[in-house]
């Protein structure tokens, strides 16, 4: 070197120069993804790597990362054709072949990322769900929400997906073909992502405050095991297990259960399945009415047969009887008429007499009784006659009527300049009220 000092540019230079003479092969780093998701929409994708302390979970490690558009089809198809399907996301543990890089303009030091090993990461994945699994049913939880008695006709359901994905549409095409009256009572919610564990237990907060409900649902549709992630939550298989109502899960993991099913009291693998759950409930009621249905009918009906038989055997046995007892007696009728034939005769002849004899006294009692009433009546015609109003006023008195035809019996009927009318003997009265005093 002939000068004492490098320029930035010749020392960034240099470290280029030893990074890629100390690095000449790409190297396998494993990390957790962060920064990928707000950067997926990008032709060149920039993004860190972390590493977190096991136990606090901090970060105390980074380094910046950089998919170029070129490899992102390679990975993606390396993720697509694996065991497991899944996409690259933030806050899951990955394994990339990467060559390390220094940029020189900005002297910084960058992996390019090269290609994946998916195994990593879904052994990953299948561990931490495991040790999950393991916590869960040491806790109880995933028994809980079993024990609560599934209702006989789950009617009124309280749903948990995306409104308007297929996963709702599916699910609500279903309960439609049925014909059964379902009530829906949808909780919009995040199907995947940081958030949707938060925004689920918050859902099934409130779906369980509506009066009447018989269940929660959760589901959506189907997707890559790291897009499923958040239903291998241990706050949603808890916040499931605490639920007053029985939850029922179609979340669509084609072949892996998650905790969310475990947890719940009923799963199926799709939307479309777990309404075939409960359509079917319904039916095997209704099937079951119908069965019960048919051996009461089956059974009134032989008790009616048998009542019948009983019927016509008392009729049969009554006949018999009646006709017995009718022939048996007839001959006592016949020699009873004979008797009060002969006895109304005689006893005819003895009353003839009494008879007439009551004849002369009844016609002596009424003529008594007639002359008596008749001078009564004389009596009080001449009393009716002294007090007919006609002979009243004969005798110096009158009788003074309103102007509507009512006779006046006090003052208070009246009022000044009212016409009246007065009856005496040979004619009527017409005057006017001057004055009213009071006596």
């Amino acid at each position: 070197m002939t000068k004492d000092y490098l320029r930035v540019s010749e020392l960034n230079r240099l470290i280029e120069d030893v990074i890629h003479a100390g690095f000449p092969q790409p190297l396998w780093i494993c990390g957790e993804i962060q920064g990928f998701d707000r950067n997926r929409g990008k032709n060149h994708i920039f993004f860190d790597l972390v590493e977190k302390d096991p136990a606090s979970k901090d970060i105390i490690a980074k380094i910046g990362l950089v998919l170029f558009s070129g490899r992102k089809a390679h990975i993606q198809e390396i993720l697509k054709n694996s065991e497991n399907a899944f996409a690259l996301k933030d806050d899951i543990e990955v394994k990339f072949a990467c060559t390390i890089d220094f940029y020189p303009p900005h002297g910084a030091v960058r992996l390019i990322v090269e290609g994946i090993d998916p195994t990593f990461t879904l052994g990953k994945l299948a561990l931490e769900k495991q040790k999950l699994i393991a916590l869960l049913k040491k806790k109880g939880v995933f028994d809980k929400n079993k024990r609560l008695e599934l209702p006989l006709v789950p009617l009124r359901i309280g749903l948990i997906t995306a409104d308007d994905s297929a996963a709702y549409n599916d699910f609500c095409s279903e309960l439609r073909r049925s014909g059964f009256a379902f009530t829906l009572f949808l909780r919009n919610a995040l199907m995947q992502g940081k958030m949707a564990e938060r925004d689920i237990c918050a859902a099934m907060d409130e779906l369980i405050k509506i009066e009447g409900l018989d269940v929660i649902v959760i589901t959506r549709g189907g997707g890559s095991i790291a897009d499923l992630s958040c239903f291998d939550s241990q706050m949603i298989a808890e916040k499931i297990a605490d639920c007053p109502l029985p939850v029922l899960s179609g979340i669509g993991h084609e072949i892996n259960i998650s905790i969310a099913d475990m947890a719940a009291n009923t799963y199926a693998k799709t939307p479309t399945a777990i309404a075939q759950f409960l359509v079917n409930r319904i039916q095997v009621f209704l099937d079951e009415l119908d069965e019960k249905l048919q051996r009461i009918t089956r059974g009134a009906e032989g008790i009616m047969e048998e009542e019948r038989q009983k019927l016509k055997n008392y009729a049969m046995g009554l006949h018999k009887n009646t006709t017995g007892y009718l022939k048996g007696h007839n001959e006592r009728i016949v020699q009873l008429r004979e008797v009060i034939k002969q006895r109304t005769v005689s006893l005819l002849k003895g009353r003839s007499r009494s008879l007439t004899e009551l004849e002369n006294d009844v016609k002596k009692a009424a003529t008594a009784y007639l002359s008596n009433n008749r001078l009564k009546l004389i009596n009080y015609r001449k009393l009716i006659d002294s007090y007919h109003p006609a002979n009243t006023i004969k005798r110096g008195f009158s009788i003074t009527r309103t102007k509507d035809g009512k006779a006046l019996r006090s003052i208070s009927s009246v009022h000044l300049k009212e016409e009246l009318t007065t009856e005496v003997a040979d004619g009527l009265i017409t005057s006017e009220i001057g004055n009213i005093n009071k006596i």
